[in-house]
């Protein structure tokens, strides 16, 4: 029990600073300052010349310096790396526990060239891990008190319970920050779901005289990669291109919107789908995101010639239905999806393609889409599905996505699922 006056002073103010600081638990909602005003109110309190506060490096397991104060109004933020176990607050990281220090030079575990490069003498301290659920988040100090004196059992206690305040706040202020980052995502995630559905509702041309389509997009997740246009390239053409952005969110969906703006250049200034294709993998071998590639398949319907040129860039091959019923896959050439290497000799192939015909192109959304029971995939079922199909390019996508549903029978899509079907009317 505290019965000298001195003492009891001392407890009081020390009280009234744990009083301050809770209630700035519930009034800061910026970390930085969060963190200004936990090291003003421990110098207060506490009457110390310096206080330093540390936070836990998840990947090192060591502490970062995220902040210092030597003075009111004087925050500093030092790349300061403190590894685990080494130094006064390494061993308080490591044992969890905190450390009354009267003589910091009388201590070996205190770190001497500190206190050279900054020119500061550290006399005594108190350091106190900040846990929360069990887990130590970090680590706070006070360094030297004005009062004259070293730090005592009454500081430590004080300190103590202070450091729990501050793991509080600090935690409570992340899961702030960790629902704003979510929302933030969430809103960014909804524009680009919207801009994506944008582009590929203008993919079209609503206008086309003398062709039919049919199309599909489904993404796995809110955005996704898939893509797909038709682009009149004179009166007896029209180019119609398919493609796959290796992997989902943001990053498919942004490389997806640059693909697409390109094509638009691409198709207004060339004639055959390899020569487009070779055009795009440059502008994609500068743009795509190491690791990332765009698989694609350019084809361009020549109603003059009665022919479909096609172009592939490591994307499935496409099927085509003629206007008797008879369905068969195209034999594309194959080659590195666009992306990889910056010289490619995209090859293209001629097939003979009538009034009433129609050619039919999807994503590995198709054709990976697996079956709960039997774990095969769709891509050996396209063919027997198509079989007999009305060869209208609507009819012929509307088929294929309700036999791939009930292949799927319920379970979550995989992958994106994109098909793209045409023909002459």
């Amino acid at each position: 029990m505290i019965s000298d006056p001195a003492s009891l002073q001392k407890s009081l103010r020390i009280y009234q600073g744990l009083v301050e600081v809770s209630g700035l638990i519930n009034s800061i909602n910026d970390f930085d300052e969060l963190l200004r005003q936990i090291l003003a109110v421990a110098r207060r309190v506490l009457h110390a010349e310096a206080a330093s506060l540390f936070l836990t490096n998840e990947s090192s397991g060591g502490l970062d310096l995220a902040m210092s104060s030597r003075a009111d109004d004087e925050f500093v933020q030092p790349r300061i790396y403190v590894p685990r176990g080494q130094g006064i607050s390494g061993w308080v990281l490591e044992h969890e526990e905190s450390l009354l220090i009267p003589d910091a030079y009388a201590d070996p575990r205190f770190f001497r060239d500190a206190d050279k490069k900054s020119g500061f003498v550290t006399r005594s301290m108190i350091c106190a891990p900040l846990k929360q659920d069990g887990n130590v988040i970090g680590v706070i100090q006070v360094l030297n008190s004005t009062d004259g004196f070293p730090f005592d059992q009454i500081d430590l206690e004080a300190f103590e319970a202070y450091s729990s305040l501050t793991a509080t706040a600090i935690d409570k202020l992340r899961f702030i920050e960790r629902m704003r980052e979510q929302e933030r995502v969430q809103r960014d995630v909804q524009i680009a779901s919207e801009i994506q559905q944008e582009l590929l509702s203008q993919a079209i041309p609503a206008t086309l005289d003398g062709y039919a389509f049919g199309s599909h997009y489904k993404a796995a997740q809110n955005v996704g990669g898939d893509f797909f246009l038709v682009f009149p390239r004179s009166d007896d053409g029209v180019f119609f291109a398919i493609g796959d952005v290796s992997g989902k969110g943001i990053s498919a969906s942004l490389l997806m919107a640059q693909t697409l703006s390109a094509m638009q250049f691409v198709f207004a200034t060339t004639e055959k789908p390899a020569e487009a294709m070779a055009l795009l993998n440059a502008h994609s071998e500068r743009q795509v995101v190491r690791g990332m590639f765009v698989t694609m398949l350019i084809g361009l319907m020549d109603r003059k010639n009665s022919r479909l040129t096609l172009s592939s860039a490591g994307h499935c091959r496409p099927w085509v239905i003629t206007q008797s019923g008879a369905c068969e896959e195209i034999p594309t050439v194959g080659a590195l999806p666009l992306g990889i290497l910056p010289d490619v000799d995209y090859q293209q192939i001629e097939v003979p393609f009538g009034s009433g015909d129609v050619w039919v192109s999807f994503t590995d959304g198709l054709t990976e889409s697996r079956s709960p029971h039997t774990g095969e995939f769709f891509e050996d079922r396209i063919g027997s599905v198509l079989a007999g199909t009305n060869p209208d390019p609507a009819d012929v996508v509307a088929r294929l996505i309700a036999a791939e549903a009930v292949f799927r029978d319920g379970e979550d899509p995989r992958d994106d699922l994109t098909l793209l079907a045409g023909g002459f009317r």
